[in-house]
């Protein structure tokens, strides 16, 4: 009999899938068999194993990783991934790979900054709308209709990339590789065919938060680095097992319709220069408490658009109906 309650392992699933997916991809390269694999989601959990589904070349492979032992309580699962994590780090040798999932928050601004602002990233994670696309149940229009409104989004915020190319201190987070227009355009391109700017119209909430955008990220280095830091540490991360749970959920291949979440460099790599970045910028106590700020207005204003999409509303409508 399963210890752990279906609420308990959708949590765990859940924390996997969004804040260590490429720890994930890890283990399942060296313990699971896979070394090949470029993606991995966590699918399940029992007393005597994880379950993981992995990416390999063109196929979902299911892979079971059996635990040390058997386990009942769930601080015993955060132990055995930790020590998943380091025996896949003693075996793969990798010079590069991110820390363990148990690891005290360090002393630098990146991880006081993401600390601050969990709860607002939370908010994000437990949406309707993300529910259903990480549980594979959002119809393949509806997740098309997010890639429309984030390409205006992000039409604005490299424009703002552009303007800040030579500031000191915002130009050198506008990383080789990270620039996801030409992405969302194939995207686009994809799901709506090569006349998809007649057919789309930002939503009301998208038209805010592209307002925010324009009024902060253009001449102010903290404001952009905020929507940036939000945006781009985001499409890193948690992207990743977005990704490979809707290659599996609409059957897609040659990631065609999720250029997305395809990166010209290592993830991993990215992520770990960007902190950096962070960590080192010359910004005053003040500075880094505006900054704080703003990524929660951008967390806010990204919840906000993810509620105006159409199937947020017509799920609300339909608990309202009682059906």
């Amino acid at each position: 009999m399963n210890p752990f309650t279906p609420e308990v392992v959708e949590a765990v699933t859940r924390h996997m899938n969004q804040d260590h997916a490429e720890d994930s991809v890890l283990i399942v390269q060296a313990l699971g068999g896979q070394p090949t694999a470029t993606a991995a989601v966590m699918t399940g959990m029992d007393a005597d194993g994880i379950d993981f589904s992995a990416q390999v070349g063109d196929r979902n492979v299911p892979v079971r990783i059996p635990w040390s032992r058997r386990l009942t309580e769930r601080p015993q699962v955060r132990a055995e991934v930790v020590r998943m994590y380091q025996e896949a780090i003693g075996l793969s040798g990798s010079p590069h790979a991110s820390p363990a999932p148990s690891r005290p928050p360090g002393e630098g601004f990146a991880a006081r900054l993401r600390a601050a602002t969990s709860t607002d990233h939370d908010l994000s994670e437990h949406s309707p709308y993300m529910a259903a696309l990480l549980a594979g149940r959002l119809p393949r229009e509806d997740y098309a209709a997010l890639v429309a409104q984030l390409s205006f989004v992000y039409d604005v915020l490299e424009r703002a990339a552009d303007r800040m190319r030579t500031d000191p201190v915002a130009g050198p987070f506008d990383l080789p590789g990270l620039r996801r227009r030409e992405a969302l355009h194939a995207d686009l391109t994809f799901y709506y065919g090569p006349r998809w700017p007649e057919r789309l119209e930002p939503t009301d909430a998208t038209r805010r938060y592209c307002d925010r955008l324009r009024e902060v990220c253009f001449d102010w280095p903290g404001g952009f680095v905020a929507h940036h830091y939000t945006r781009y540490l985001g499409d890193l991360s948690g992207g990743q097992a977005i990704a490979a749970r809707l290659t599996r959920a609409y059957g897609l291949t040659n990631g065609h319709g999720l250029r997305f979440y395809r990166f010209e460099g290592k993830p991993r790599t990215l992520k770990t220069r960007y902190r950096a970045l962070l960590d080192t910028a010359p910004w005053n106590e003040p500075e880094r408490t505006r900054i704080i700020t703003e990524v929660q207005t951008a967390y806010h204003l990204n919840n906000a658009l993810l509620s105006s999409l159409p199937w947020p509303q017509r799920a609300a409508g339909t608990e309202a109906r009682g059906v």
